[in-house]
C-alpha cells in the first residue's frame, strides 16, 4: 500500500473502500492510481474481501 498521501506517483490519490465478507467490517486505504490498479486485481481474487468503491480523491492546488 502506498503511504497515506498515496505519493508514491504524480498520478493523484485515490481512496479504495474494502468490506470483509465474513465480519462485514469496511476499511479505507490509500493508493495512487498505479497502485489502485493491482489493489483491485488483488481484491478480486481475494474470498474474504469485496471492493465497496474506489474514489479519485482531489488534489490541493499547487502553491504559487
Amino acid at each position: 500500500m502506498c503511504d497515506r498521501s498515496g505519493s508514491c506517483t504524480n498520478e493523484g490519490t485515490c481512496q479504495l473502500v474494502l468490506k470483509n465478507r465474513n465480519t462485514g467490517m469496511e476499511m479505507v486505504e490509500h493508493h495512487c492510481k498505479a497502485h489502485l490498479v493491482l489493489r483491485v486485481w488483488e481484491v478480486e481474487r481475494d474470498d474474504e474481501l469485496d471492493v465497496v468503491d474506489a474514489t479519485t480523491l482531489r488534489q490541493p492546488p499547487a502553491p504559487g
